[in-house]
């Protein structure tokens, strides 16, 4: 929800300052693209005015300078007519007009009559050449300038905008990497909560029979390489099925219960309990010998007598009991605590029986 929030924020603050900063690169180089063509036009404009006046000049004799004379009347008015809101009109228009001045007086000595107006015209084209040249240097200086300036602005906002654009993507790949992660991490923990409850048995909340033999390989192996004591102890409530059919199966859940809940609290911290049956349990004790094994099967069968919750039923735990030697497997020392087991039921109820190992 944070990481959720975080990203929300980050999103409100750089998408509308991404989205004016890219306005602003459009609208910039809108502006420049305008500028140029602007710039273009009046350099043609000026350039076209010099070269008709210099035609004008040259054709003067043969006074064949309509075509010119119009044309000339065309730039004029086009540099008259240019707005005020454009960059160049103060250049063209300005210092009290002297281009268009010039350029209008070029006009009105060309249409003379006078033969005196020759050396007029002369002078007059002089002049025009001369402020045609200093405000094309002028606009060159001036508008160029400007136009760098722009473009550098343009650059930067290009380049924030590409930066935030690459912020914005790690932002978003940072977040996407750390939810995939997140997400990868819950489900192996799903994953490890769904191993852990299949290997517990739901009713007593036990491991089951393959982590029985997943733990008593290890211990195994343990007392195998330290030469320690190891004992296995399985008991079977006597005569469960009885019960079952008698008080019903609903007892019979609530009776498995109880019994696991008081052993569990009645064991050591190294010892493991485990249900690998209906109404079977085990016990792995880890230096453990079988007198103090036979004492923790009379405790429990004391405790069970004992219980308030089961009084009204009773019961009584068949125990049998076998220990570790050199060689032995999980499934070997299984087989020899059910051998037990079976002793102890055919010795009748409640009764503990030990596994005579061959050396003993």
């Amino acid at each position: 929800m944070k990481n959720n929030l975080n990203i929300g924020l980050h999103r409100l603050i750089i998408l509308p300052i991404l989205f004016i900063l890219a306005v602003s690169a459009v609208f910039m180089f809108h502006t420049i693209v305008i500028e140029k063509q602007r710039l273009s036009d009046i350099n043609q404009c000026l350039e076209d005015i010099r070269a008709d006046a210099l035609r004008i000049v040259s054709k003067q004799s043969s006074k064949q300078t309509s075509y010119e004379t119009q044309r000339l009347s065309n730039l004029i008015t086009k540099l008259k007519n240019i707005k005020k809101d454009n960059s160049f009109y103060q250049v063209i228009n300005g210092n009290d007009a002297n281009l268009t001045s010039l350029a209008e007086k070029l006009l009105q000595t060309s249409e003379s009559q006078d033969t005196d107006t020759t050396q007029d015209i002369s002078e007059i084209v002089n002049a025009l050449d001369e402020t045609v040249s200093s405000t094309l240097i002028t606009i060159d200086k001036t508008f160029n300038s400007s136009l760098r300036n722009k473009i550098k602005i343009e650059y930067c906002l290009t380049v924030l905008v590409y930066v935030l654009i690459i912020l914005q993507y790690f932002m978003a790949d940072s977040y996407m990497r750390k939810r995939l992660i997140r997400q990868e991490l819950e489900h192996q923990e799903s994953k490890n909560i769904i191993k852990k409850l299949s290997e517990r048995d739901t009713l007593t909340n036990l491991p089951g029979r393959k982590k029985f033999y997943e733990e008593a390989d290890r211990e195994i192996a343990t007392a195998t390489r330290y030469s320690s004591e190891l004992t296995l102890i399985k008991m079977d409530i006597h005569d469960f099925k009885g019960i079952n059919q008698k008080f019903g199966q609903q007892t019979g859940d609530k009776i498995l219960a109880r019994f696991s809940r008081m052993v569990r609290k009645n064991l050591r911290r190294p010892d493991s309990f485990f249900r690998v049956g209906g109404d079977k349990f085990v016990i792995l004790a880890p230096h453990t010998t079988v007198e103090n094994a036979e004492n923790l099967a009379s405790k429990i069968n004391q405790l069970v007598k004992n219980d308030k919750t089961t009084s009204t039923i009773p019961l009584k735990i068949n125990t049998g009991i076998a220990t570790c030697v050199k060689g032995d497997s999980s499934e070997i020392l299984m087989k020899k605590v059910a051998t037990a087991l079976n002793l102890s039921k055919k010795q009748g109820a409640g009764e503990v029986a030990v596994y005579k190992n061959s050396a003993d």
